[in-house]
Formats: C-alpha cells, structure tokens, sequence
C-alpha cells in the first residue's frame, strides 16, 4: 500500500510531527466538537474525577435549531489529555481542535480556589488558538464568581469564598462529585454555545472572496512554501481547494453533511489537478467520513471491556457485540434511498477505495505517519462494518508497516487496538500475536520501567488466539493436539518466564503442569524430561496444588492436574472378601394379594435402557477397609516417584487411606491398590485417585482420563456390620475344601475317625469388629442327605444364643459333635453267584471269609432280581461318601455298583462347611448379615461292617431275630455290645454271627397299610422304609477298641428286608387262640399225646383291622422238621386228619373273629409241627375254587412261633 518509490515533498521539522496517535477514532469522530476535560489541583481524587468525567461524557450529542429553523445534531466528543502538537493540526482537519475546556478540581479554601481558577486559565492559555469557551467545575465549599457579583453589584456573604477578580471563566459550583445536579443540562448549554461559535466561525469562511482566501498549512508546510510565489494560478487553486476542503470539515461539525460532502466533491477535484497529495488525502478521508456517518450513523466509538482470560470462549463477558454484518443505516432506510437525499455520498463500495487512495497519499509524506495510522484504524472499522473482512485486514496490515517514533507505550497500545481489531474480523491468531507483541513492549531493554505483570496478562489473552485454554480439560483426553503445537508449547513457556519474572512461583508452577498436561502429545522424550525435573525445581518453591488459582486482576487460572504421570490403564473396584460380604436377610413373604398380570411395563424399558453401567452390583459396608485395584505405566525416561495417593470420592464420608509407589523409567504396567474406608452409609461415588508427584497435587479424575467411558464408578454403602473370627479345636486340614462354595471359609478343621466314631470339635468365635454380634446362627452345607448330614454334624443352638449379644473384643465357643457316619452294610463284598443266592434261596448265602452264612428263608420272593436292586438303591441312596460324589453316581446308578468300586476297607472322606450367618448394630436393623464357614473333613477308616442278615421267629411273637454276620476291618480287636447285656470279642480281620432280639414293627406304624385295600409300588416303598427304619432304630450296636479306647456305634440305616423278612418285622394285623381239646396253647408251649389219641385242634382267628378281610383262606398244615434245613410235609402214613384242614372265610370283619375245629390222630411217634396260616385275597372275585393252590393267593399270615406236638408209644 505504500508506495515503494515515495516522492517526500517537504523536510520533516522535527516539532512538526504529530504525537500520540488516537487509535480508537472513528469517522463519525470527524463531525465531533473536541472538548477537554481536565483534571486541576492534588484534592480530588480520580475516582471521583471519572464519575464526573462520565457524568459529562453522557452528554455526547444535542440538538440546535439554527437561525433558519433547521435542527441539526451536533455531536462532541470527550478527552481527558490532549496533546497541543495534535491541537496544531486543526487548520488540516478541524476535529483535531481541542474547541472546549472543562476542568474539574477540589477546594478546601480560598487559597485552594484561587490555585485552581490560576491553573485553569493557564489552559485556557496553552489552547487559546483553538478554544472557543471553557467551563469549571469546582467541588468544595458554597462560592461564587467574581464577575458574577461585579455585575450585579451585590457582595453577598462576606463568608463565602469568591473565584479571583481576573477568573472570567465560568465556574460551576458543587458540594462533592455525588452531588453534581444538573451538570447535564450546563454541558448541554456549553455545547450549544460552542456551536453557535463554530457555526459563525463557518458563516465566516464561506463568506470569504476566492482570490482572498489565504492558504493553509499543516504544521510541518509552512517551511516549505516560505519564499514561493502564491499568486501563481496553481497556488490559488491549491488555496481554494484547501479551503474548500476547510469548509467541508467546519460544516461536517456544524452537522451540515450535505454541504461537507459537496464541499469535499469540490476539494478533490480541485486538489487532484494540482497535486496537492497532502490536502487531497484529506478531502478523500472527510469525504468518505461524511459518507459513513450518512450511511451508518450508530457507527460508534467502540468501549473498552476490561477483558478476563478465566472466562469460556462464547461467554457473554467475551463475546463482543457483532457488527460485522450489521447494517447501521437508520429503519426502513436503504444506502439508495439516502443518496437521493443527500448528494455525493459515496456508494459503499467506494468508501474503502477512498480510504485506500488517502492512505496512499499520507504515505508519501513522512510527517503524516500518525495521519496515515489513523486513518487504517478508521479505514478498517468501516470496512468491519460493511463485513468486509479481506479489506479491514489489509488496513490493519499497512499499520504495521508505518514507521513512527513511539515510545514502547505507544507500541503497546498500537498493538492492542490492532489486536482487538483483528479479534472483530475473525482473526484470532493474528490478533495473538499482535497481543503478544504488545506483551514483549512491556519488558523490553527500551522501556526504562519494565512491568512484567502487565507482559504476563497480555499473553494470557493471547492463549485463546493459539487455540489454548488454560483448562487441561478442554483438550481431547487422547493428548492430540489442535492449532500449532510449536507455538503453543513456545506461547506456555513465555508464560511461565513472565510469571517467574514477577514473583508468582504458583503461577509459573501451574503453567509447567499445564504444559506437561496439555500439551503432552507436542513433546518429544527429552522435552518431557527436561519439563518434569523443571517442574520439580519450580514445585520446591511453590507445591502445586489442584485449586483454581484467582490473579489480582480477577482471571482464574484452572487446575491443571498431571493425569499422565503415572498414566492409568486399569481402574477397577474390588468386592470385599467373600466372608466379609454382607447378605441380605431374607425374609418371609407377606401374602400381598392376587397378582395381576399387565402387558403394559410402565416405563420399565425405560429404566433398563437408562442403567448406569458404572453402578456396582455388591455392596460395600461402613468401617470396612475396601480397595480399587489400579495398573500404571510410566511413560517418562527417568525414574517417577509417586506419593500420597488416594481416592477421590463424593457422596458418603469415606476416609482414604494414602499410598506410596516408585516407577522405573519407561515401564509398566505397575500394579497397585488403593484403600478406604468408609465412614458412613449411603451413595458413594468414586471419580478417581490423587497424587503427589514432581511436587504437585493433582486430581485425576476419571471423565478426564482416556479410555474410561465411565465418569466414575458408584457403590452402595451399608450401616456397619461386625466383623467375627473363627477357629477350632481340631489341626487345619492340609487340603482345602473340595465343595463348590468354598469362598467363604476362613479355616479349617480336620479329623481322622472310625466308622461310627464321634468325636467333638470346640468353635470359637471372637468379634473383632466395633459392633456387637446379635444374630448367629449356624447350618451345614455337604454333598451329604439331610437326614445323615444331620446325624454327622450336631451342636446346640440354645446354647449357642445364650452368649449373644457378643460384644466387640469377646470370645464365645460351641461345641460340634461329629459322628462319622458309614454304611455298615457291605452288600458289595458279594459276587455274582452269591446275590443269586440271595435273591432266588438257590443255596446259602455265605460269607467271604467265613463259613457258610444263615440258612435261606428267601424261598418265595416277591420281587424279582431286577426290581429288588433298585429298590435296595433307593433306600440306602441317603448316604453319601466324598468318593461317591466324586465318582459322579446319579439316581439311575445302582448302589450296588457305587459300593464295589470302593471297599469299605477303603478309607474315606466326609467332607462339609460350618456355615455361620451373622449380624448385629445398625447393619441388622438394616436388614444384612455376614457369613463365613469352616471346612470340616473328616477321614473315615472302616470299623465293622455286616456282610449278610437274615430274620428268624423269636420265642415270642412280639419278637423276631435279626441275625447278623458282623466282620471286624481293623487291625485291632474288638467288642461288639448287640444287647444291653450281651457282647462278643472280634479279632482283627476276623467275622462273627450275633443274634439280635428286636419287637416287631406295631401296627401303629403299619395303619397305612391295611386301611387301603390296593397299595401303589411307592406306598409300598414307603412301608417297607418304615420296617426298615424301625429296625434301624431299636437295634443299638456298639463297638469298642480296647487298645485305644476307641468307641463308636453301628447303623443299620439303609437295610433292606425281603417280603417273607418284612413279615416277621410287621407285627400281624391277625391274632390267634389255639386250643388243643379245649385247652389253650401258650406260646412255646410243647403238647404231649399218645399214638392213637385224637386231638380236637381249635383255631380262633381276630382281625384287628379297621377294614374287613375278604375270601380269608385258613389252611392248617402237619410237617416235621429234621433240623436240617429240611421240611417234611408228606405225612400221609404218620397221622391222620378228621375234618377240613383248608377253610374259605368269605367275611372277616373289622373288629371281628373266626373259629375252625378239626381232629388229628398220629400213627406214629416223634416230634411234629402244626403250621397254621391264613392268606387273603381281598374281593378277589377269581377266588371262588377252594382248591386253589396256596401259591395262587395272596398276603400271608403264619401263626409264630408254630405249635410243636410230641407223640409218644402208648403205653
């Protein structure tokens, strides 16, 4: 824009230059009237000074009618300084004459008044070439002005103070700066009167003859036109067409913008065709002045806002109005419409090329550099507001080039004003560096009073422009980087120079965080290094801490927090241990109605959607100690120190507990765990950890941390619970539990018993918690039935609650009485032949190692072989041994086959949990326990197992034989206790066969039984478990080691009777009278008769049923028993009978009997037995052939024991 090859037109004079450009003018400031507003005298103080100044300054335009009735606006415009070289100008451009004085001072006295009426007449005098009136405001006590009373003639109070007799100035008297009422209207006053002056100063002008006009000159002119003609015909035209161009200023201040433009038209014609460059370049700049203040009239002086880096870009207090694209013409009126009004105004788009050719022009003279300054300033506001933008920067740009003697705060505003306009067009970074050189002027080696404060504010508003915030947050968590790293990095390092410089340690501390933090990705390895061990030198004056830190000036510097150093890649919340993990206590549902069922969800879509993921699904409990497992990474080359880190929680009280950790340079990941406690219950969020490393604090939380979609993490905090401790009498086992729960054992308890051992295992438990234990309560967990498990763990639960409460520090005990139960039952020792035997009474069922076993009495089955090994399963599946566990046996595995796999000489293990649920304090009321477990295992040696049993009549039918062949799997001797006054010695390895008296199964337990007339095959199951378990329980077994002292008692649980067994167990629902000619037979009662002699044989029969029998068959039977195992029942040739031995009873009623009577001779001596029995079909209609075999009928009833008769030679 300036011209390369300039033509200087004239010899600066160095007092001609212009000083102290106004970078904030304005063209409209082209048609203001300049008034001073100075401050006199030392009393009043500058802030009462600017309230007044602003009091005055709202006075900034007025109306005057003129002599012609025309209204015109006259506009002023307020200065508090004002240099007289500036005031010199005001022949080249009128708006540069200071036009009208104020001053304003304080007085305490007549002394003091007379000072400052000296004072302002000496400014009267310093602009007396321009100043057209002047007034003073005087603050102090009630005055008056001299003149004033000399032209009234009236003295007044002699006490009040008067101004001096030479004061011809106007002076407005107020008690203090509060109470200035009605300054406004006598500034409206003194701007009307100096209107009227300039207004005749401007009549004046124009009335002027052309060949008299005289020429006028800017200040540094008047050297060089001295000695030159001016009547030549281009002298006079520059005269008239600098006068014009005067014309056109005065009328622009008069508020005449048609004859101001007119005027300048003319000028510039005028001018151009002499080459007056100078004056040319001013008509060019009144020109395009009227025509912005015609086209944008609000086009206004813009006011300056004491910025604040601390606020967000797009804030209000940073968002400047606008106006790049707003139209500032008047409503409803378009730039067409108003040049139809007022000629010459230039269209829009010539305003900037007007402005361009008078910038041109003033760069051709060296004098005019501030001209020229000004004049881009003003070019580029309007050039802002048509939303030119291109334009506005290319003015900016020129002012760069303008070299001007300034001192360095001249510089610094020009650099501001250039910044702020930059800033309106949109070009941040430009403006940044403008601001930045501003900073740079502050502390340069020119400025003889250096302000590093004023350096560092600048270039905190130079941030933004380098897309920088000094909040670590507002940067991607990834550690990219956006704008131009090297600048920025640059940018950050001159703040922390310029905060060191001025003694702010925290400041310059907080910046090298930021740096390290936010700027990480721009750094290479030994720039990171460098940085951290300088932070470390800054931090040791001054610890960084992660708190806002607020300047004198009111900017707040954010926090910067150092979340890479140590960079985390793992977060994660830990459950407590499962013993300490609280449990809901269940409770009983309560009947709450019908259920209704609805399709409708009622939103509840909604609420899953909206579940926060970061919400723990356990518990945590207060006072407890609970962690957050973390893993870092040092990603510094040298080694980082890490202290005092903790977690950073809200919501519930929660206490954390510091930590400490040392990383190697460049490595990782390094686990760690962080720990607290909480204090009370409720919500706890956990949104991160804090650290202390380099010498700074930092909060790192986790929404500013890369890699964790969650903002925190949130955990249910529960009142407290107390906390117990247990152990036990008995040694830990070596190997753990193999059960599937095992989280919640704490201990352990091993054993080694018999089979059939108890043994007692002491529990103890100790509250080491602060809250009193009230709830305990302690239950079994094992792969074990019910009912055994049972038997194998017992204690006392009354005993147990008599110790509660349990105070904190208190010990309480129980006792667990362990049994080690077995299955004595060893039908697994039997081979294939022998169960064969067993199930089809083929030959006698023997032993292993012994002689043969008990004679079989199995002769007719009623279940086959197939049906009979399910059964024996099903009853003697409620035990369990650790090994059939584990061997996988299901309900489709016969036992059987479970038992041969393992021996019952084999050892073996039981194996259960003592679970115990406990609680107590405010947890309780809540409604939570806690439970631990012990592990109990127990090692089962074999003791005694049966191999074989069998059932035989007793003397007495109350009774039967259990007879059983018992073996001793020990290495040591034995005794076997069978009855309470009987036992037997076993040797080691050896086996015996005992007899065991047991009363037969009342019919009490057997109702069930005979009142239904068809049982199913599980009710039938169901009554043998009842023989089964009545036998269990009246046969007591006790076996005893002598070498050790050793006891332990045997079970019979699980044992399985055939049916012609389980009809000597069943006590008979028939009873039976025998007579023997007429005489009643007693049990076991031998009769005696001669061959030959009849015995009558009479059989009464009582049903004791609730139910009548129907089509009961009586058969009466003669056999001789060879004490061989062998019947004879063929006794055709050895007696004779008279009478029926074989009776249909169709009937037995319930309640009721039956009698039958027959005759028997014996031909022949010995002993022999009567076997009487009874079979009934119940309604069996195919039972109407008495002769149906026996083997045809159904259920059996025998009279026990059989009657035995003994014939002897008659004599």
């Amino acid at each position: 824009m300036r011209s390369s090859v300039s033509v200087i037109l004239s010899d600066p004079a160095p007092d001609a230059n212009m000083s102290h450009p106004d970078y904030e003018q304005t063209a409209h400031d082209h048609a203001a009237v300049l008034v001073l507003v100075k401050q006199i005298g030392s009393q009043i103080k500058q802030k009462n000074f600017n309230r007044i100044f602003d009091r005055i300054a709202r006075v900034n335009h007025i109306k005057v009618v003129d002599s012609n009735g025309v209204s015109r606006e006259v506009i002023s415009r307020y200065v508090k300084d004002y240099p007289v070289e500036n005031n010199d100008w005001g022949d080249y451009q009128t708006h540069r004459r200071v036009l009208g004085l104020i001053s304003v001072g304080k007085y305490d006295g007549q002394q003091e008044l007379n000072e400052l009426c000296r004072v302002h007449e000496s400014l009267k005098v310093k602009y007396s070439s321009t100043l057209f009136d002047s007034r003073s405001v005087l603050l102090g006590l009630p005055a008056c002005n001299s003149y004033a009373i000399d032209a009234s003639g009236s003295t007044g109070d002699e006490n009040i103070l008067r101004t001096p007799s030479n004061f011809k100035t106007r002076a407005l008297f107020y008690r203090d700066s509060e109470s200035c009422e009605g300054i406004e209207t006598q500034v409206s006053e003194f701007l009307s009167s100096l209107f009227w002056v300039l207004e005749s100063k401007r009549l004046e002008r124009s009335r002027e003859k052309i060949d008299r006009v005289s020429l006028l000159l800017a200040p540094f002119e008047k050297k060089d036109f001295v000695g030159l003609d001016l009547e030549s015909r281009s002298s006079r035209k520059r005269c008239v067409g600098r006068m014009t161009k005067h014309l056109g200023d005065l009328s622009l201040q008069a508020g005449m913008l048609g004859d101001a433009l007119s005027y300048y038209s003319s000028a510039a014609d005028i001018l151009r065709s002499v080459n007056d460059w100078l004056w040319l370049a001013g008509a060019f700049e009144g020109l395009c002045a009227a025509s912005v203040v015609v086209l944008y009239p609000d086009l206004s002086r813009s006011v300056p806002l004491q910025r604040n880096a601390s606020l967000q870009e797009g804030s209000p207090g940073k968002q400047r109005s606008n106006s790049l694209y707003s139209n500032s013409l008047p409503n409803g009126i378009t730039p067409p419409e108003m040049q139809q009004d007022i000629q010459n105004v230039l269209p829009q788009e010539e305003i900037p090329k007007r402005y361009r050719e008078a910038i041109i022009h003033y760069s051709k003279y060296q004098n005019a550099g501030v001209i020229e300054t000004e004049a881009c300033f003003k070019a580029a506001r309007v050039a802002v507001e048509q939303g030119y933008t291109l334009q506005a920067a290319s003015f900016l740009q020129n002012v760069i080039f303008i070299n001007l003697p300034l001192n360095e705060q001249e510089k610094i505003q020009r650099f501001t004003n250039l910044s702020e306009l930059y800033t309106q067009i949109g070009f941040h970074r430009k403006a940044a560096f403008c601001k930045r050189l501003a900073a740079t002027r502050y502390v340069s080696a020119q400025n003889p009073q250096p302000n590093w404060s004023q350096c560092y504010h600048l270039m905190l508003q130079a941030l933004s422009g380098h897309k920088l915030s000094l909040d670590p947050t507002d940067f991607p968590k990834d550690g990219s980087v956006h704008g131009w790293p090297v600048l920025q990095v640059q940018l950050v390092q001159e703040l922390v120079v310029a905060a060191r410089r001025m003694g702010h340690s925290a400041l310059a501390t907080r910046h090298t965080t930021f740096l390290l933090q936010a700027l990480w990705g721009a750094l290479s390895q030994a720039e990171r290094k460098d940085l951290a061990m300088q932070l470390q030198a800054l931090a040791a004056q001054c610890e960084g801490a992660p708190v806002p830190l607020v300047l004198d000036s009111g900017t707040v510097v954010p926090p910067a927090n150092l979340t890479h150093l140590p960079q985390l890649k793992c977060f994660t919340l830990q459950n407590l241990v499962p013993h300490l993990r609280p449990q809901k206590i269940e409770k009983l549902k309560e009947d709450s109605g019908p259920f209704l069922f609805t399709p409708i969800h009622f939103g509840s879509l909604d609420r899953k959607s909206t579940s926060s993921s970061s919400k723990m699904d356990y518990l945590w409990v207060v006072g407890d100690t609970c962690e957050v497992h973390m893993e870092f990474y040092n990603l510094l080359p040298m080694e980082l120190m890490v202290s005092n880190m903790r977690l950073l929680t809200n919501g519930a009280v929660f206490e954390s507990i510091p930590s400490s950790l040392c990383l190697p340079p460049e490595s990782g990941p390094h686990p760690i765990s962080l720990s607290g406690i909480p204090k009370e219950h409720g919500e706890l969020e956990i949104l991160g950890y804090s650290t202390h490393t380099l010498g700074v604090k930092s909060n790192c939380r986790l929404r500013h941390i890369a890699g964790f979609p969650q903002t925190h993490f949130s955990v249910d905090i529960i009142p407290a619970l107390p906390q117990m401790q247990v152990s036990t009498s008995l040694p830990k086992s070596t190997t753990f539990s193999s059960l599937g729960a095992a989280a919640h054992v704490v201990t352990s308890a091993s054993i080694t018993l018999y089979a059939g051992e108890t043994a007692e295992c002491s529990v103890s438990i100790s509250n080491v918690g602060e809250q009193p234990i009230e709830m305990l309560e302690v239950s079994v967990q094992s792969t074990l039935e019910p009912s055994v498990q049972q038997k194998v763990f017992q204690w006392s639960q009354e005993n147990l609650q008599a110790q509660l409460p349990l105070q904190p520090g208190a010990t309480a005990s129980f006792t667990v009485y362990l049994y080690c139960v077995a299955d004595f039952l060893s039908p697994g020792f039997f081979n294939e032949n022998e169960m064969n035997s067993l199930m089809t009474g083929s030959q006698p069922v023997s032993s292993v190692s012994g002689p043969s076993s008990l004679p079989s009495r199995l002769s007719s089955p009623s279940l086959s072989k197939d049906q009979y090994l399910p059964r024996r399963a099903e009853i003697m599946s409620s035990f369990r041994s650790a090994a059939s566990s584990n061997s996988g046996s299901s309900a489709s595995s016969s036992r059987f086959n479970t038992l041969k796999m393992s021996s019952p000489t084999t050892p073996k293990v039981l194996e259960g949990q003592l679970k115990l649920r406990y609680s107590g304090g405010p947890g309780l009321t809540d409604g939570y326990c806690r439970m631990c477990a012990v592990s109990v295992t127990i090692e089962m040696l074999p003791s005694i197992y049966i191999t074989n049993w069998d059932v035989l009549p007793a003397e007495t039918s109350a009774q039967f034989y259990l007879v059983l062949d018992v073996a001793n799997s020990t290495g040591y001797e034995m005794e076997l206790q069978y009855t309470s006054s009987k036992c037997i010695l076993i040797e080691a390895s050896e086996s015996c066969r005992i007899p065991v008296p047991v009363n037969r199964c009342p019919l009490s337990k057997l109702a069930k039984l005979y009142q239904i007339e068809k049982l199913t095959a599980e009710e039938q199951q169901e009554l043998d478990a009842v023989c089964n378990d009545h036998i269990a329980s009246f046969v007591d077994l006790r076996w005893r080691m002598p070498a050790s002292d050793t006891k332990g008692r045997i079970s019979l649980s699980g044992i399985t009777l055939t049916p012609e067994m389980l009809d000597l167990v069943r006590m008979s629902p028939l009873q039976w009278e025998i007579t023997i000619n007429q005489q009643p037979v007693k049990s076991q009662e031998e009769v005696s008769c001669h061959t030959g002699q009849c015995l009558r044989l009479g059989i009464t029969v009582f049903n004791y049923l609730e139910r009548p029998l129907w089509q009961v068959v009586m058969t009466v039977q003669f056999y001789q028993d060879h004490q061989n195992g062998v019947n004879n029942y063929r006794l055709e040739t050895r007696l004779a009978c008279a009478g029926s031995t074989k009776v249909l009873l169709p009937e037995l009623v319930e309640q009721g009997n039956a009698y039958h009577e027959c005759s028997v001779i014996f031909f022949t001596p010995g002993q022999y037995k009567i076997d009487i029995q009874c079979l009934s079909q119940d309604n069996d209609e195919n039972l109407q052939d008495k002769n149906l075999a026996f083997s045809d009928v159904g259920h059996t009833w025998k009279y026990i024991p059989p009657v035995t008769i003994t014939v002897v030679d008659a004599e």
